[in-house]
Protein backbone atom coordinates (compact mmCIF):
# COMPACT_ATOMS: atom_id res chain seq x y z
CA UNK A 1 0.00 0.00 0.00
CA UNK A 2 3.18 2.15 0.87
CA UNK A 3 4.24 1.56 -2.38
CA UNK A 4 1.32 2.50 -4.72
CA UNK A 5 0.97 5.98 -2.82
CA UNK A 6 4.39 6.34 -3.65
CA UNK A 7 4.06 5.94 -6.99
CA UNK A 8 0.61 8.10 -7.28
CA UNK A 9 2.66 11.25 -5.45
CA UNK A 10 5.39 10.75 -8.19
CA UNK A 11 2.98 10.43 -11.11
CA UNK A 12 1.56 13.67 -9.92
CA UNK A 13 5.05 15.53 -9.74
CA UNK A 14 5.77 14.39 -13.37
CA UNK A 15 3.01 14.13 -15.17
CA UNK A 16 1.67 17.27 -16.48
CA UNK A 17 -2.08 17.37 -14.98
CA UNK A 18 -3.05 17.58 -18.89
CA UNK A 19 -2.21 14.44 -19.59
CA UNK A 20 -4.34 12.47 -16.52
CA UNK A 21 -8.21 11.86 -18.15
CA UNK A 22 -9.94 14.12 -15.77
CA UNK A 23 -7.04 16.10 -14.37
CA UNK A 24 -7.52 19.88 -15.53
CA UNK A 25 -4.91 22.39 -16.28
CA UNK A 26 -5.31 25.58 -14.48
CA UNK A 27 -5.53 28.51 -16.19
CA UNK A 28 -2.35 30.98 -15.84
CA UNK A 29 -1.57 34.30 -15.40
CA UNK A 30 0.65 36.57 -17.36
CA UNK A 31 1.80 40.18 -16.81
CA UNK A 32 3.36 41.99 -19.65
CA UNK A 33 4.63 45.60 -19.74
CA UNK A 34 5.07 47.55 -22.42
CA UNK A 35 6.43 51.21 -23.71
CA UNK A 36 3.99 53.00 -25.98
CA UNK A 37 5.43 55.18 -28.58
CA UNK A 38 2.89 56.73 -30.82
CA UNK A 39 3.93 56.13 -34.43
CA UNK A 40 0.61 58.27 -35.75
CA UNK A 41 -2.91 59.43 -34.67
CA UNK A 42 -5.88 60.74 -36.87
CA UNK A 43 -9.49 62.39 -35.27
CA UNK A 44 -12.49 61.59 -37.59
CA UNK A 45 -14.37 64.84 -36.78
CA UNK A 46 -18.07 64.72 -37.34
CA UNK A 47 -20.18 67.26 -37.16
CA UNK A 48 -20.22 69.52 -34.93
CA UNK A 49 -16.90 70.24 -34.32
CA UNK A 50 -15.24 69.73 -31.59
CA UNK A 51 -15.20 66.33 -29.37
CA UNK A 52 -18.69 65.46 -29.93
CA UNK A 53 -20.62 61.57 -30.39
CA UNK A 54 -19.91 59.46 -33.43
CA UNK A 55 -15.82 61.24 -33.33
CA UNK A 56 -13.68 58.81 -33.66
CA UNK A 57 -9.22 58.38 -32.84
CA UNK A 58 -7.30 56.44 -34.43
CA UNK A 59 -3.96 55.46 -32.95
CA UNK A 60 -1.07 53.07 -34.04
CA UNK A 61 1.66 52.47 -31.53
CA UNK A 62 5.29 50.94 -31.36
CA UNK A 63 5.25 49.10 -28.64
CA UNK A 64 9.19 48.41 -26.30
CA UNK A 65 10.11 46.43 -23.51
CA UNK A 66 10.01 47.42 -20.21
CA UNK A 67 11.84 44.60 -19.32
CA UNK A 68 13.24 41.44 -20.48
CA UNK A 69 10.41 39.56 -22.21
CA UNK A 70 9.89 37.97 -25.20
CA UNK A 71 12.99 36.59 -25.36
CA UNK A 72 14.01 40.18 -25.78
CA UNK A 73 15.97 42.69 -23.47
CA UNK A 74 14.30 46.08 -22.28
CA UNK A 75 13.91 48.81 -24.48
CA UNK A 76 13.32 46.52 -27.81
CA UNK A 77 10.28 46.88 -29.98
CA UNK A 78 8.94 43.95 -29.58
CA UNK A 79 4.86 44.52 -31.25
CA UNK A 80 2.64 47.07 -32.18
CA UNK A 81 -0.98 48.47 -31.34
CA UNK A 82 -3.81 49.54 -33.82
CA UNK A 83 -6.19 51.27 -31.61
CA UNK A 84 -9.67 53.53 -31.74
CA UNK A 85 -11.73 55.38 -29.14
CA UNK A 86 -15.53 56.11 -30.44
CA UNK A 87 -17.22 58.92 -28.41
CA UNK A 88 -20.56 57.99 -27.17
CA UNK A 89 -21.22 61.39 -25.52
CA UNK A 90 -18.90 63.87 -24.92
CA UNK A 91 -17.67 62.14 -21.69
CA UNK A 92 -18.08 58.52 -22.64
CA UNK A 93 -16.17 56.29 -24.95
CA UNK A 94 -15.83 52.86 -26.62
CA UNK A 95 -12.23 52.09 -26.88
CA UNK A 96 -11.01 48.70 -28.54
CA UNK A 97 -8.37 47.71 -30.15
CA UNK A 98 -5.66 44.88 -31.19
CA UNK A 99 -1.99 43.97 -30.06
CA UNK A 100 0.71 42.43 -32.08
CA UNK A 101 3.42 40.48 -30.05
CA UNK A 102 5.50 37.71 -30.95
CA UNK A 103 3.27 34.46 -30.75
CA UNK A 104 0.41 36.13 -31.22
CA UNK A 105 -2.46 39.21 -30.64
CA UNK A 106 -4.26 40.52 -28.09
CA UNK A 107 -7.46 42.35 -28.47
CA UNK A 108 -9.22 44.64 -25.84
CA UNK A 109 -12.62 46.42 -26.10
CA UNK A 110 -14.35 48.49 -23.27
CA UNK A 111 -16.40 51.83 -22.65
CA UNK A 112 -16.16 54.29 -20.09
CA UNK A 113 -15.89 57.80 -19.07
CA UNK A 114 -13.29 60.25 -20.84
CA UNK A 115 -9.91 60.74 -18.42
CA UNK A 116 -10.98 57.56 -16.59
CA UNK A 117 -7.93 55.51 -15.22
CA UNK A 118 -10.29 52.03 -14.93
CA UNK A 119 -8.69 48.87 -16.71
CA UNK A 120 -9.82 48.33 -19.93
CA UNK A 121 -11.36 44.77 -20.78
CA UNK A 122 -8.84 42.89 -22.62
CA UNK A 123 -11.63 40.05 -24.73
CA UNK A 124 -9.43 37.72 -26.40
CA UNK A 125 -6.38 36.57 -28.21
CA UNK A 126 -4.55 34.65 -30.63
CA UNK A 127 -1.35 32.25 -30.93
CA UNK A 128 -0.01 32.06 -27.68
CA UNK A 129 -2.55 34.64 -26.47
CA UNK A 130 -5.57 32.47 -27.67
CA UNK A 131 -8.61 32.84 -25.43
CA UNK A 132 -6.99 35.71 -23.30
CA UNK A 133 -9.33 37.49 -20.76
CA UNK A 134 -7.76 40.26 -18.36
CA UNK A 135 -6.88 43.71 -18.17
CA UNK A 136 -5.33 46.38 -19.78
CA UNK A 137 -3.68 49.73 -17.54
CA UNK A 138 -2.81 52.58 -19.89
CA UNK A 139 -0.58 54.91 -18.43
CA UNK A 140 0.08 58.26 -19.69
CA UNK A 141 2.04 61.28 -19.83
CA UNK A 142 5.82 60.52 -18.61
CA UNK A 143 4.90 57.30 -18.19
CA UNK A 144 3.31 55.91 -21.14
CA UNK A 145 3.28 52.25 -19.69
CA UNK A 146 1.09 49.69 -20.77
CA UNK A 147 0.26 46.88 -18.19
CA UNK A 148 -1.99 43.74 -19.61
CA UNK A 149 -2.49 41.46 -17.00
CA UNK A 150 -3.42 38.24 -18.75
CA UNK A 151 -5.44 35.45 -17.96
CA UNK A 152 -4.83 32.38 -20.35
CA UNK A 153 -6.77 29.13 -20.59
CA UNK A 154 -4.97 25.79 -19.73
CA UNK A 155 -3.91 24.11 -22.99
Amino acid sequence: MHLTRLALLLLFLVVPAGAIPGVANADRTLTIRLKSVTVSSAVDDHPPNGPSKGDVYHGRFRLLNVVTQFGRKAGVAVGTERSSLTLTSPSTALVSGVVDLPGGTIAYRDAGRIGSSAPIRVVNGTGAFAGATGTLRVGGGTSPINTYTLTLPSR
